[in-house]
């Protein structure tokens, strides 16, 4: 084992202490489990409920993560499947034992656990925001009898997109496009983004249309279980006593309504912007005219040069070292120590991802084939690794984890901090409009894309919480106008491009996609502070990382001047966008 493998001994030494540390945890879980019933008798019962909890849920995490980093090392391993297949019958175990502790708490009286953390320092000191999210929601938790039949219903409610992707993944077999020699090729979902971004018009073309003839043959079937979906999310939230399935899901977002509608009302400021960078990349095409089918390519790309794994090391470190001693020394110890699972193997697992463990650290899985790519994507896993890595090392298990609406912040700064070190060193002038045309198509795909997603989600909900009856026609329509009004009226909108929310996936998470604009933006404002050298800001941004979940998601971005309820904040995101796209023109026009 060199420098380019898991070190999992780190975790546990081999199997058998594994074995032995599943034998202690379900010994443990009767520490959590002999507070059942009395846990509001007193402030004390509830924090060593906690703090016993916590040390289950530190030994929990390591059996699992070991055993699901073993199975995706080689996931035809039988052996590693069953500890795998273990550790999640554990898991699930263990969360039904614990699941009376939210209930119980929820059914004290008024103003009871309030008054338990004025009492008890301890309690507040290490458990206030798990306490404070179950006083937020109790409002919008229903009688034991009622909640016992939601639970009941919860497989059925997840039909309608098991169902979608059951019919999309394994039913749909899309016509074959003809290639550049007259050969066929097969179109899949996977390989639809890869003929989007081909520089032959004719591929491209030829792939919107087999995509899109198969969603239109079947957009009655997907429609009535899109519109299932969003009916059992309006009547839940309305169970539930929220205002609207909005409110529902940016509440457990740990986010707003407010959020949300900011961001929209911003991006519509802003759609001047998407069209201009569209008229930019007609003349970078040589187009007469621009379709929706050709927004995906990028004009300037070069041809793909290797990057080794060492020299990728180098440029990442190199970018990271603006952020200071503390930080990158530790960036440069994951690398140099087995925290990092680096080139592809036989039945590893694909793609990349950082999973922490609290008592040990984080490791990072990579597939690195000398990619350029490769090299943004150690950048960004290493932002989740930082993260969690501040995170463990000042907070408790459970305060530790942090939200969804925050969760991609520190990666994507990561990347945003690559692509301008990556930008400033280069002195070819095309090699450098490439390079911002790559950091332009992120953002308008993350930033202006996303959010006409959930504009369209927002349209669809309300719609049926005003019990109209809406139909695939309907739902053509308002995605049809959508298209239109992002892109602008210099890009032709393919009569076809009506049927894409109907490939979406994440409408079945619903309001999900959000997230990803306002994670953008985030890191924009972030990375841009960082850059401009602002006194004491690399301070305040690593402390916001070292509080994890322990603060509410908004109140930790308004820790590093994030407010997302703010016009100011989204302002500073187009005004980066703006200068990329002045930078850009200035390039290709000298």
């Amino acid at each position: 084992m060199g420098n380019y493998d898991w070190n999992l001994k780190e975790i546990f030494e081999n199997e058998e202490e594994v074995e032995e540390a599943i034998n202690i945890l379900y010994k443990e879980i009767d520490n959590v489990k002999k507070y059942k019933g009395i846990l509001g008798e007193s402030s004390n019962n509830i924090l060593e409920c906690y703090r016993n909890l916590a040390k289950v849920l530190e030994l929990e995490e390591k059996i699992y993560v070991y055993a699901m980093l073993n199975y995706h090392l080689d996931m035809s391993n039988n052996e590693a499947i069953k500890l795998y297949k273990k550790a999640e019958k554990m898991s699930a175990d263990l969360g039904v034992e614990i699941s009376f502790i939210s209930p119980e708490l929820s059914n004290l009286e008024d103003g009871k656990l309030e008054k338990f953390l004025e009492e008890n320092k301890k309690l507040k000191d290490e458990f206030e925001k798990v306490i404070e999210d179950i006083i937020k929601e109790r409002k919008h938790i229903l009688s034991e009898e009622v909640e016992k039949a939601l639970a009941n219903y919860s497989e059925v409610f997840s039909v309608s997109e098991n169902a979608y992707d059951i019919f999309t993944n394994t039913e749909f077999e899309f016509p074959q496009i003809k290639g550049r020699n007259g050969e066929n090729l097969e179109v899949t979902s996977a390989l639809f983004s890869k003929y989007l971004a081909d520089k032959d018009e004719s591929i491209r073309k030829q792939a919107f249309e087999s995509i899109y003839s198969l969603y239109q043959k079947h957009i009655n079937t997907i429609a009535e279980l899109y519109l299932t979906r969003v009916k059992q999310r309006v009547i839940s939230s309305r169970l539930r006593n929220y205002a609207s399935s909005l409110d529902a899901a940016t509440s457990n977002d740990d986010s707003t309504v407010e959020v949300y509608d900011t961001l929209l009302k911003e991006v519509n400021k802003n759609l001047e912007l998407n069209y201009e960078y569209m008229e930019i990349k007609r003349k970078l095409l040589n187009l007469d005219d621009i379709h929706v089918y050709d927004v995906y390519v990028n004009a300037l790309e070069q041809e793909e040069k290797e990057v080794q794994y060492e020299d990728g090391k180098r440029l990442v470190l190199d970018a990271l070292d603006i952020m200071g001693k503390d930080y990158i020394e530790t960036v440069k110890y994951a690398m140099d120590n087995n925290w990092i699972d680096v080139y592809e193997k036989k039945n590893k697992m694909s793609g990349g991802y950082s999973c922490g463990v609290h008592t040990v650290h984080p490791f990072i899985l990579l597939n690195y084939i000398n990619s350029s790519r490769d090299v943004s994507t150690l950048a960004h896993e290493l932002g989740h690794t930082m993260h969690s890595f501040y995170a463990s090392k000042n907070q408790n298990i459970i305060n530790a984890n942090y939200t969804i609406m925050v969760a991609e912040v520190a990666s994507t700064v990561n990347e945003i901090l690559l692509a301008n070190y990556l930008i400033s060193k280069e002195t070819d002038k095309i090699k450098k409009a490439a390079l911002i045309n790559e950091q332009l198509d992120m953002i308008r795909a993350t930033l202006f894309r996303q959010s006409m997603f959930a504009e369209f989600e927002k349209e669809v909900h309300s719609k049926v919480e005003a019990n109209e009856s809406l139909s695939s026609e309907n739902l053509n329509d308002i995605y049809y106008d959508l298209v239109k009004k992002y892109f602008g009226e210099n890009v032709i909108i393919d009569e076809d491009i009506k049927y894409e929310w109907a490939r979406i996936p994440h409408f079945y998470r619903c309001f999900y996609v959000y997230k990803y604009a306002t994670g953008i933006t985030s890191a924009i404002v972030i990375a841009s502070k960082i850059l401009q050298g602002e006194k004491g800001y690399i301070e305040k941004y690593i402390n916001m990382l070292s509080f994890g979940g322990a603060k509410g998601s908004l109140e930790l971005l308004k820790m590093v001047d994030v407010d997302l309820e703010k016009e100011d904040t989204y302002e500073i995101a187009f005004n980066y966008f703006r200068r990329n796209l002045e930078e850009l023109k200035k390039l290709i026009n000298n």
